[in-house]
């Protein structure tokens, strides 16, 4: 019999159970969903680095001989060190390629998609997969691959991944990466052959006769003369790394640089990804579920409540408390284990998925998927739980009653003394609808409130997703239409004498700059960084944290940028200790001011002040506004950089963004409308008799209609004068909170997203209780007037 009544009472009320289950399944897709692509994010690439023996050092010198290799494996804690000679060179596309010659791949291995395993006595080319994808290049195919004066033209002999190059760019000014002209390639040491090596050990000689070479160095073996600029380190433990470092950077002469792997530029872009997404999904994913909980407890609560009547004539019938009890929990469970079981399978396969293909898309990072942990389990549960225990405990309230109230409608309690406002001042002025949906507002107070409550919801929301849009636009705005004020940028080629600058500079212009790797002492560490040195006027531009215009002029100090201040607590006159990478002088500087920069941290002077310390200034990049259109080649540079290009670039690689975006936008909508929907049939099916009432005195049912839809309306306001600054502040917290050290982004909402999450939000509820007015030309006179007797 109870089977058949909740059958009957589902089938009776499906629209709202109907919601229900939207509402759970859509609150926990969107947490277990998000949950599982950052989960994912992380597993895979602990799994890549774990499998694939991530360094946990590089040392970087000028050259690396066999016994600075054997130093270092002697060090304490130091499982194993390879060396390799890294390299730009280009291939027969003129394309610039990464290439690495090694002698063998215990550290930092191959991941092989295709062909074979590295050995050194292999020839051949193994060759990154996002550059072989982006080519169309198969394994067997020919490359030429070009250094110096070495061409290599051999098959590609692997398709590969290498976990040190998981987020790979040309160069330091280049923001994302273009798998189509820069690429990733490997070979073994021994194809740089003899011819090569002895052309180069005569022309450091300034010998141009072989004849001459071979006299003065009668015993040469090229392989003593083959240079390593890299030595990759494999400690025993994490937590000896910073001994072992300390170590080499103590005994080994040759080398210049040694960092941590989580320094190196693809660790940190990859992390940071992690990192901004952990907290900013975490954000929307918890905001989606708690609106989500929230709005599905008040329809429970309420579907509960308006059956207090069946409860009270099931306890006449004779029904035990806990029979009744748990027929009525079988409501919430049924729905709620079913959406909740949905939510789980779509956040999976769907939003999981398709979150975690979009960041490989800029990332190489091979089996990448989601994972699913016992947290989105546990939520679901949890969820599933919440809503079982208020049905439960709103059941149970009413059963405290005895048969003879239950079989009564519940009369709220409400005070005179609230009701009368309606009689007093301004108030008493106002209309019938107006004054009539003030007191039936007062008189169910919860009901108003949670209608606020799930509408602001969605409202925010919306907001901040627009937010999120606007402020990254602003930020595309910021760093290519005020920060940088040219045309192009000219990468000068490294090693480039002083006397051939200057030649470049007479004639592309006086606007230089110079950029240099460096260590700051903090305490007994060295943390890596960049020095910017500037020549370049308002070629290239600074700012305040009020977004105005400032120098960088100052002859007695350095500028730090404000996240870089944030993050390590410098203040306005402390002194900073650091060196150039390279150099073992320490130079102690004090902090003159700050700057605000969208994407890199770090320290900027003048050169003027870099002179005064002693330091020679060689400008490594040109700025001019010459058109270069037609100019693929100048001597001397290496790169001829259009900053259109790169705007293009960085506009391209925030669609991935933009689509995240888009479905959370589109997500926050269905979850408004559902809400909206469900508040709007709760709030008529409670004001039926009400409704009912007023046709018995004469109100028309198109009179009867416009009140219904004023209260929405009326809510709808409030909700969105709440949503629109609550959706400003939240995306001001992901913006402080989730981006990663290396960014300083501002929330920046335009007065357009504003309108359109108010208008979108205020179109969505007056259509839908449009929707739902329509009902009241239906309405069954004498069961909603009997119902109350």
């Amino acid at each position: 019999m109870l089977r058949r009544k909740m059958m009957r009472d589902i089938k009776n009320n499906l629209s709202q159970f109907i919601t229900i289950f939207l509402m759970v399944m859509i609150g926990v897709m969107a947490y277990s969903g998000i949950e599982s692509y950052m989960d994912g994010m992380k597993s895979s690439a602990n799994t890549y680095y774990k499998d694939n023996n991530l360094q946990d050092l590089n040392v970087v010198g000028n050259n690396f001989k066999d016994q600075d290799l054997e130093a270092i494996k002697n060090i304490k804690h130091v499982k194993n060190a390879e060396r390799k000679l890294s390299v730009k060179g280009t291939t027969n596309r003129d394309k610039t390629l990464l290439l690495n010659f090694i002698e063998s791949n215990e550290i930092a291995k191959f991941y092989v998609f295709e062909g074979e395993e590295f050995s050194v006595d292999k020839k051949g080319v193994w060759i990154d997969n996002k550059y072989a994808e982006k080519r169309n290049i198969k394994v067997g195919d020919t490359i030429l691959v070009k250094y110096d004066n070495l061409e290599i033209n051999e098959p590609v002999v692997g398709i590969v991944n290498v976990p040190d190059h998981v987020y790979d760019t040309r160069d330091d000014s280049e923001i994302f990466p273009n798998r189509r002209e820069f690429g990733i390639a490997y070979l073994s040491i021994n194809e740089i052959g003899e011819k090569f090596i002895k052309k180069q050990a005569m022309k450091e000689r300034h010998i141009s006769s072989e004849i001459i070479f071979d006299f003065y160095v009668p015993d040469f073996n090229y392989k003593d003369y083959i240079v390593f600029n890299t030595i990759m380190v494999d400690v025993d433990k994490k937590s000896n790394v910073d001994k072992v470092k300390n170590e080499i950077d103590e005994k080994l002469e040759a080398a210049i640089l040694t960092t941590k792997i989580e320094d190196s530029a693809s660790y940190v872009a990859y992390q940071s990804e992690i990192e901004e997404g952990n907290a900013y999904v975490g954000v929307f994913s918890f905001l989606f579920l708690f609106i989500a909980v929230i709005s599905v407890i008040t329809t429970m609560t309420r579907v509960v409540r308006k059956q207090r009547v069946q409860i009270g004539t099931l306890k006449a019938l004779g029904f035990s408390n806990k029979k009744v009890l748990y027929h009525y929990v079988g409501y919430a469970l049924w729905v709620s284990v079913i959406g909740a079981i949905l939510g789980l399978i779509l956040g999976y396969n769907f939003l999981a998925k398709t979150f975690i293909n979009l960041e490989m898309i800029l990332f190489e990072v091979p089996n990448a998927h989601p994972v699913m942990n016992n947290t989105s389990y546990l939520i679901a549960l949890g969820t599933v739980g919440v809503i079982i225990l208020i049905t439960l405990i709103t059941c149970r309230k009413i059963l405290k009653e005895n048969p003879a109230e239950t079989l009564r409608n519940e009369i709220p309690n409400v005070n005179k003394k609230t009701l009368d406002i309606t009689t007093k001042g301004f108030i008493s002025k106002l209309g019938f609808s107006t004054k009539w949906n003030i007191r039936d507002m007062l008189r169910n107070k919860m009901r108003t409130f949670m209608g606020i409550v799930g509408v602001t919801g969605c409202c925010f929301l919306i907001v901040i997703s627009l937010g999120m849009m606007d402020s990254i636009n602003k930020y595309i705005d910021l760093q290519f239409n005020e920060l940088l004020n040219f045309k192009y940028k000219l990468v000068i080629t490294e090693g480039t004498s002083i006397d051939t600058i200057n030649e470049l500079i007479d004639r592309y212009g006086s606007k230089h700059s110079k950029s240099y790797g460096i260590e700051i002492k903090n305490g007994d560490n060295l943390e890596a960084n960049n020095l910017f040195v500037q020549d370049a006027e308002d070629f290239v531009r600074f700012i305040n944290d009020k977004d105005e215009f400032i120098k960088i002029d100052s002859l007695d100090g350095v500028y730090v940028t404000y996240k870089l201040a944030e993050v390590k607590g410098y203040k306005l006159g402390d002194e900073i200790s650091w060196h150039i990478c390279g150099d073992d002088k320490f130079y102690t500087s004090k902090i003159v001011g700050f700057n605000r920069d969208p994407q890199n941290q770090n320290m900027s002077m003048s050169r003027k002040y870099l002179e005064t310390l002693g330091i020679d200034y060689k400008p490594d990049a040109i700025y001019t506004n010459e058109d270069l259109r037609l100019t693929k080649e100048i001597a001397h540079v290496d790169k001829i950089q259009k900053k259109d290009d790169l705007k293009t670039g960085l506009m391209s690689m925030m669609s991935m963004m933009r689509t995240m975006i888009g479905f959370i936008i589109f997500f926050a909508v269905v979850l408004g409308i559902v809400i909206i929907y469900n508040l709007g049939i709760l709030s008529y099916s409670e004001k039926e008799y009400q409704f009912a009432t007023l046709k018995v005195l004469g109100f028309k049912d198109s009179k009867i209609k416009n009140i219904f839809v004023k209260q929405n309306n009326i809510i709808t306001i409030i909700s969105i004068i709440i949503g629109l600054p609550l959706g400003y502040y939240i995306t001001d917290y992901i913006f402080k909170v989730a981006i990663g050290d290396h960014y300083d982004f501002k929330a920046y909402i335009t007065n357009g997203s504003y309108i359109l999450a108010a208008i979108g939000t205020f179109l969505t509820s007056y259509l839908v209780s449009r929707k739902i007015a329509k009902r009241i030309k239906d309405i069954d006179m004498v069961s909603s007037l009997k119902g109350n007797e």
